[in-house]
């Protein structure tokens, strides 16, 4: 499951606000705008792939239907006890993740597992590896579904973590400055 490979701004908005590469520029790029062009996109690769594993995990498990007693989803809001994983409730949030946005997917999936007690998550993490059972052969469906869990709340961490904020040159150039004066 890929997301669309674009940032939420144009690449050529981006270039310009941080290689000060403006859109119309025509001519040839020194190894300096390269390696900064590199740069910026290494920078934000943290986030863009942790968004594209949430949804490889969540690709991993069966799609929602509408048969309610025999659909995974319904299970698994039963499970974990919260509306969170109600499909009704995630389709705006998947929908952004397959659109590069995988903050409210990850803030979603954080605010669920908060809310979850042991007995809840030891419940959700059954019904997940009764789901993978077929796919996943080497482990008990408990243990694949601890994994799944586990695997899936460090990754929306990842998301939540790296998150793009108010950071500028300037914030980057004092960060590395106050590093080098310790």
């Amino acid at each position: 499951m890929v997301s669309s490979p674009r940032p939420p701004e144009s690449l050529a908005e981006y270039l310009d606000r941080y290689a000060g590469l403006p859109p119309d520029f025509e001519g040839r790029l020194s190894v300096d705008n390269v390696s900064l062009i590199a740069l910026l996109t290494t920078a934000h690769c943290d986030r863009y792939m942790a968004t594209q594993h949430m949804l490889s995990l969540l690709a991993g498990l069966p799609v929602p239907t509408d048969e309610p007693y025999e659909d995974f989803w319904f299970k698994f809001w039963q499970a974990s006890g919260t509306a969170y994983f109600m499909p009704g409730n995630m389709r705006a949030s998947v929908l952004a993740a397959l659109n590069y946005d995988g903050l409210g997917l990850a803030d979603r999936f954080l605010s669920a597992f908060n809310e979850m007690t042991t007995e809840q998550w030891d419940a959700a993490a059954k019904v997940i590896g009764e789901a993978l059972d077929e796919r996943i052969v080497a482990y008990a469906p408990q243990q694949a579904g601890e994994l799944w869990l586990r695997d899936m709340q460090m990754t929306a961490w990842r998301v939540r973590y790296t998150a793009p904020g108010p950071v500028t040159w300037q914030d980057h150039e004092a960060f590395r400055r106050g590093w080098e004066g310790v």
